[in-house]
């Protein structure tokens, strides 16, 4: 025993030595402090010197006002509340400090890694909201805190009876505000308020179902599976051993960065690479016989990297594979975030990597070329590589059109030297609920060229929380060729991740900010696959296939409502049968049309102005017409008594010369604002406004109605009330946080709804009308009291004949 006890008295030693040292280096520390330290004549001189600076701050905004030939005197209100308003929150900084320096040393540590801690983890919420969750929880983690502390262990001996009494206190007020708090974030959130479907309003005619297949069915193809990577993947067997072919990798550092310091070394110690080895790998499905077969790309958005994300598009992958396509989900978890990022602050994670996103789907491209092109390969002469589709969810979602834009360019924009040689046949592309400008070369938004385009995009998605991929959907172009078209679907009540088997219902990423989403709205997982199925399938069908008599479904889904959940849908679609009367792009003059030689007129409106339409985030890229009415408003301005009415000429020549099979179409939205007050009337528009919610409301706002009239050039007037169709949609609005004070992004954003008018309708009322005399179209506000509502591409589709769908 005699060593141990030996060898503890010599601990003791150096442990006391060591104290003594550390002793002497703070003494030493504190001397030098103060040999060093300004005296208290110096900390006065260096207060008054500032305050000079304020003064002469202040006397050169003075004398900027005074020293014009006629000053306003108004304009030194300003000089004075400034500096009283910068010397009230100085003081309650210095009290706040002062506050924190009476504190306890360990407790004002906890108090600011707790506080640190729940700002990084509640970034992004709004800063009152951001505010009250931190007050609520330091103050409720306190109290429970200091009541156990006080009346359990040595404390309970050290406290009065009245300090025990308080201690006791703050521990059933600290553990109701914990369990309240608990409750709270398990609570799914509130419902959300009334909503009419305005498509389901009684009065509108029934639209012809479609004579097809339904799409989300399976087809008459067996499925197989395999799946391709680098052979060396570190945690993905279907990767590594086990992938069916192997697959060399690409050097991606041109377009990915940020790959670099703690954060790149920690993503390359997980993965096992860095950005000059991305491996390309995917998971497969493809239908059993000999081809070709249309190729179809899907990839996933930014997610928990750890967390794999390119297995969750099987549901589609199966179901496109047995109608006779072949998926490839392609794995892209390596430029996902990770915990790890954390280890770049304050430039943690990859910056804008979607260019990289795009250019590994090309990458992947060229892969499947040279397989198809190999003698003896399984997929050889299997693969239509005329008939390629890219799908993209999220991040994804804009890299799928940054692949498209990439395919046409020689060069890499932002490096010239980065050579493209693709010129694949891409034909469509698929955006599950996009992002939009993260990646623009030049500050140039992408701009899709000569591609099918569709987006679908859901009312409660907690992540991408405006329609962004309306955006893109402006942007466009169809190209020459005359079978192409664009179309958006906005669905009310489906959220962001619920496309993705692996992501669920939680789109705010990591832990906590998950649960200060309302996700009771949120509607089932199967119904909004079951949407996705549908539509995408029906998409790939008309554009891979030439399979046409689907198209109908992406301008009103009524055409197969026993295909698909009850829910809102609000479509979008243009294609290139359309001769556009109006899209307002062309100039500032309202009274233009952008069909040459066209002139437009307005009589009784309350708005009438040109304006590029705001949503959630940013502006959808296009201008529009905001037309807005009062109807006792314009019964007492006007002698006439007419109704307010906003009317489009047709030039008289040249004629064009529709006939009855063609299509008027508008696209029409709900501006969610109220009818302007006369100029010169005092402001206010009373105590309720279309601009209110409706919680505030305390009732849902009513579909707005109006009368569609053409008239020819005889002057023959045929009517019909937009109702015949579909009454218009109110603003969509969602609360996607479980409170309004956690988030400052509006409920609802402009939506615009594609209306078609038959001109045989038309006929059918007026048997006297002349479709191919068509000379004015108006737009007639009649039927619903008042309204503000956003108008955009006005014009003619020329009726195609759809083809009948062969078999699959």
């Amino acid at each position: 025993m005699k060593p141990i006890i030996a060898d503890r008295e010599s601990a003791a030693v150096v442990a006391s030595r060591f104290r003594r040292a550390w002793r002497r280096l703070a003494a030493w520390r504190n001397r030098l402090i103060r040999a060093v330290s300004p005296g208290p004549y110096a900390w006065r001189g260096a207060t008054r010197g500032l305050w000079l600076l304020v003064a002469v701050l202040l006397a050169s905004v003075v004398w900027q006002i005074l020293s014009v030939p006629s000053p306003n005197w108004l304009a030194l209100l300003p000089v004075v509340i400034l500096p009283l308003v910068a010397l009230l929150a100085g003081v309650l900084i210095s009290l706040l400090l002062r506050a924190l320096a009476a504190l306890p040393p360990g407790y004002r540590l906890a108090l600011i890694v707790a506080s640190g801690l729940f700002v990084l983890l509640l970034l992004g919420s709004a800063p009152l909201g951001l505010a009250l969750l931190l007050g609520i929880g330091l103050f409720g983690g306190s109290l429970l805190g200091a009541g156990i502390g006080a009346l359990t262990g040595d404390g309970r001996g050290q406290h009065t009876s009245l300090q025990r009494a308080v201690a006791a206190s703050g521990f059933v007020v600290g553990g109701a505000i914990a369990v309240t708090a608990a409750g709270w974030l398990w609570w799914d959130g509130p419902d959300e308020p009334p909503l009419v479907n305005a498509a389901l309003v009684p009065g509108a005619r029934a639209p012809a179902p479609l004579e097809v297949d339904d799409p989300a069915l399976p087809g008459p193809y067996d499925v197989l599976f395999l799946s391709y990577g680098s052979g060396r993947d570190r945690h993905r067997p279907e990767y590594g051993e086990q992938a069916t072919f192997r697959t060399a990798a690409v050097d991606g550092r041109p377009f990915v960065e940020r790959w670099s310091g703690p954060a790149g070394w920690a993503r390359t110690r997980y993965w096992g690479f860095d950005a000059s080895a991305l491996p390309l790998q995917a998971r497969v499905w493809y239908p059993e016989g000999d081809g070709p077969f249309p190729l179809v790309l899907v990839v996933h958005g930014n997610h928990i990297a750890e967390d794999y994300s390119d297995p969750g598009y099987e549901y589609l992958g199966r179901l496109l594979a047995s109608r006779g396509f072949i998926v490839a989900s392609v794995d892209q978890n390596f430029l996902n975030s990770s915990g790890a990022d954390l280890l770049g602050i304050p430039a943690p994670g990859l910056k804008e990597e979607n260019d990289a996103r795009g250019w590994l789907l090309l990458e992947h491209l060229r892969v499947w070329r040279e397989w198809n092109g190999t003698d003896g390969h399984p997929f050889e002469g299997k693969v239509d590589l005329d008939r390629i589709a890219l799908i993209g969810h999220s991040r994804g979602g804009e890299a799928v059109v940054i692949a498209a834009m990439f395919n046409g360019l020689p060069h890499y924009p932002d490096d010239a030297r980065v050579n493209f040689e693709y010129g694949f046949g891409i034909r469509s592309l698929i955006a599950i609920a996009p992002v939009d400008g993260q990646y623009r070369p030049a500050a140039v938004d992408t701009r899709p060229e000569a591609v099918n385009y569709f987006v679908l995009h859901g009312s409660y998605d907690g992540d991408v929380q405006s329609f962004h991929g309306s955006r893109v959907l402006q942007r466009v172009r169809l190209g020459e060729d005359a079978e192409r078209f664009k179309a958006g679907l906005y669905i009310h009540g489906a959220n962001h991740g619920q496309f993705n088997t692996g992501w669920g219902r939680a789109d705010a990423g990591f832990g906590l900010r998950n649960r200060l989403l309302n996700q009771r709205p949120v509607m089932p997982a199967a119904a909004q696959r079951r949407i996705a199925e549908v539509y995408v399938g029906a998409f790939l069908e008309a554009t891979l296939r030439d399979r046409h008599a689907y198209r109908p479904l992406f301008r009103d889904h009524r055409v197969a409502a026993g295909w698909l959940p009850s829910a809102v849908y609000l479509h979008q679609y243009q294609d290139n049968a359309t001769d556009l009367l109006c899209t307002f792009e062309e100039d500032l003059d309202v009274t233009t049309t952008t069909w040459p030689g066209g002139r437009i007129e307005a009589h009784g409106l309350t708005d009438w102005k040109i304006r590029q339409i705001g949503i959630k985030w940013g502006t959808l890229d296009t201008r529009a017409v905001i037309l807005g009415w009062n109807r006792a408003q314009t019964a007492a301005d006007s002698a006439t008594r007419e109704p307010a009415a906003y009317t489009i000429r047709l030039p008289d020549e040249p004629r064009i010369g529709w006939g009855a099979n063609a299509v008027l179409t508008f696209h029409l939205a709900d501006a969610n604002v109220a009818p302007s007050q006369p100029l010169g009337a005092p402001p206010g528009d009373g105590p309720e406004t279309a601009s209110q919610t409706d919680a505030e409301r305390g009732h849902a706002r009513e579909p707005i109605d109006l009368t569609i009239e053409l008239i020819d050039r005889a002057g023959t007037s045929a009517q019909l009330p937009l109702g015949h169709v579909a009454l218009l949609q109110p603003q969509i609005e969602a609360a996607v946080a479980k409170s309004a004070w956690l988030s400052n992004v509006p409920r609802s954003e402009v939506v615009f709804q594609v209306f078609e008018f038959p001109l045989a309708d038309f006929v059918a009322v007026a048997p006297r009308f002349e479709p191919a005399e068509l000379a004015q179209i108006r737009f007639v506000f009649d039927r619903s009291a008042q309204g503000v509502v956003v108008l955009d591409d006005v014009g003619v589709r020329r009726q195609r004949v759809e083809r009948p769908i062969e078999g699959t």
